[in-house]
């Protein structure tokens, strides 16, 4: 049997409100953050370096997919839509396919063949197990509301499944650029260090009884620091920056989140988990 993967089918309106309107979808956000959260804290140092911002961690996404479908080269990345959407320099490729390379993330797949741009790279164990774990909560979050999806992740154990699944969500994020729009708090926050993390530490600090995933929280700058994996000081500096464009209102002890910001917030989560679904509905067994 072989795998093999058919481009997606279009995410519509009322998938991502079939996820947004599901009871459970506020408890699988909450679990997803908890899981992604512990899940970081446990990677090492080079690890961490691959997904702490939107840049490396959508450079390294693109990398899964050109890997797994024995893509990759620098001529590629330099040329992927990080690049030409502005979410990444071409000097900031360069320096992380440097560092990719330095610390075994990739390797040359022919060493005598020299690194130029059309030198094909072959992305390691260790850069495929992190990209896996991101997919591993990812599927445990929609599992959770649709059942057909929890028996994808018993199969990231199959590279090849891992692989299929892997370039479907790809396609789809390319081709649906419109349910992940520029501006706004998520660009902003995840465009910078630690950013998506803080998102995920803020939903997990919300009061229970609310009504939106995020409204208010008691703001404790120490514990946002230790939840993000950041310093004191760079969580004060994305609060303000978040604050000045109205993102988000800091009133002593309390934290509280614009509604836009809220509603943007949710909505990304529930494309992403809208997204996950219809990938692994077209990851299938051809005899």
């Amino acid at each position: 049997m072989t795998l093999q993967v058919m481009t997606p089918p279009q995410v519509r309106p009322a998938d991502v409100a079939a996820v947004r309107d599901h009871p459970g979808f506020r408890a699988a956000v909450e679990g997803y953050c908890a899981a992604s959260l512990a899940r970081y804290r446990a990677l090492t140092s080079i690890e961490r370096w691959m997904i702490s911002d939107m840049g490396r961690a959508s450079l390294s996404g693109v990398a899964m997919v050109l890997g797994a479908s024995g893509a990759l080269t620098p001529r590629a990345l330099l040329g992927s839509q990080p690049v030409t959407r502005g979410v990444v320099s071409r000097g900031r490729v360069r320096l992380y396919l440097e560092r990719a390379l330095a610390n075994d993330l990739f390797r040359r797949a022919d060493s005598a063949a020299g690194c130029g741009l059309d030198a094909a790279l072959a992305p390691q164990p260790r850069f495929y197990a992190v990209m896996t774990g991101v997919l591993d909560i990812t599927l445990a979050a929609v599992g959770d509301l649709f059942p057909e999806v929890a028996t994808a992740r018993a199969r990231l154990q199959d590279p090849a499944f891992t692989a299929a699944l892997s370039i479907g969500v790809g396609l789809r994020v390319k081709a649906q650029q419109d349910l992940f729009p520029q501006g706004g708090v998520v660009q902003m926050l995840q465009d910078r260090d630690g950013g998506a993390r803080l998102i995920e530490a803020l939903v997990l600090r919300q009061e229970s009884g609310r009504t939106h995933l995020l409204e208010t929280c008691r703001l404790s700058r120490s514990a946002l620091a230790s939840a993000s994996f950041c310093s004191r000081v760079h969580v004060n500096r994305l609060l303000a920056d978040a604050e000045a464009q109205g993102l988000l209102t800091l009133d002593g002890a309390a934290l509280h989140v614009a509604p836009d910001a809220a509603e943007a917030v949710a909505s990304h989560f529930a494309a992403i988990f809208a997204i996950t679904r219809a990938a692994a509905a077209a990851v299938f067994v051809r005899p």
